[in-house]
């Protein structure tokens, strides 16, 4: 079974910055990458430990370095 959807056209129904877009496309990319792989499954199609301490690490390096950016954002218009 296959499920063809397009990811920015749901993601246009909220409002989000073109960021924040790219990020969940980038997220959604890598956890299907993930899943795509037999070798990350369970036999319930559940992901292995390893293959969700990778979609963690991701998820941080993705948001947190977002929440990082904005937070030099507002010290530089502090600042300023």
């Amino acid at each position: 079974m296959s499920f063809k959807f397009d990811l920015l056209e749901i993601l246009a129904q909220f409002i989000l910055s073109e960021n924040e877009k790219n990020d969940l496309v980038r997220l959604f990319e890598f956890a299907n990458y993930l899943y795509d792989d037999e070798n990350n499954l369970t036999k319930t199609f559940k992901l292995v430990k390893d293959a969700r301490i990778q979609l963690h690490q991701r998820i941080k390096e993705i948001f947190e370095l977002d929440i990082l950016e904005e937070r030099d954002e507002m010290e530089q218009i502090r600042d300023d």
